[in-house]
């Protein structure tokens, strides 16, 4: 049976002012700008399904469908200032039933934000929420940075995943385990949300240690240990 919470968890939603969502002929409209080789290969009321590099992907939430209620991400990126998210309707795109046994596969995730980031600024989309990370990113600045990380940049670890500094120099993620089968819990003082993206970015372009390994991370030596029990990785000072 497939899990819908999990595959929309597994997705993101456009948020759009009340009456802006978009309808099918808009959303058709919207995928003919779009660089993604991408198609609408079935069509319900309110919902399609785009096939996007050979993959399918769910599209839900479409008008003149009711629009889904809306609640507060736990982190928000790139609003100046802070947005309200009340009012906003939700448009949800994310992996297709078929792709029940890969939900967070690389090249459904990469296939997804790649069509993502040119729906985001081809539509009046006021923001992007990353389900995975529970996440809201301003529509430019969610488009500029997942593209650039699709073309080898970094991570937008401030984005697809969510960092929390807890007080005493910790930050820990959520939303890594998408990318990596772990999150990470940095102890860096100061300099702990700098130090956290680029333990992020390093975790997903070369997977999660198996043992104790050094890093340097911001210019200064760290160590990261996995703890298995904890589904953590654990970074702290080596000097």
């Amino acid at each position: 049976m497939i899990d819908k919470v999990q595959h929309a968890g597994a997705g993101l939603s456009f948020l759009f002012e009340a009456g802006q969502r978009p309808d099918a002929a808009v959303l058709r409209s919207a995928l003919t700008s779009c660089q993604a080789q991408a198609q609408i290969t079935r069509e319900e009321p309110g919902a399609l399904e785009i096939v996007a590099n050979g993959l399918a992907f769910e599209c839900q939430g479409l008008a003149p469908c009711e629009a889904n209620p809306v609640g507060s991400p736990s982190a928000t990126y790139g609003f100046s200032p802070e947005p309200s998210f009340d009012g906003l309707e939700a448009v949800q795109l994310h992996p297709g039933a078929h792709l029940s046994g890969g939900l967070t596969l690389a090249p459904v995730t990469r296939a997804l934000l790649a069509l993502s980031a040119e729906l985001a600024v081809a539509l009046p989309v006021r923001a992007v929420v990353w389900h995975p990370a529970d996440a809201a990113i301003e529509p430019q600045r969610f488009s500029r940075s997942v593209l650039a990380w699709l073309a080898g940049g970094a991570f937008p670890a401030l984005g697809l995943t969510a960092l929390t500094q807890l007080g005493e120099g910790i930050v820990v993620s959520r939303g890594l385990r998408h990318f990596a089968g772990q999150e990470v819990t940095v102890r860096a003082g100061a300099e702990s949300l700098a130090v956290a993206a680029g333990a992020v970015d390093r975790i997903v372009r070369q997977g999660a240690p198996s043992s104790i390994t050094e890093w340097v991370l911001d210019g200064r030596p760290f160590r990261a240990e996995p703890s298995r029990h904890a589904g953590q990785i654990l970074v702290w000072p080596a000097d």
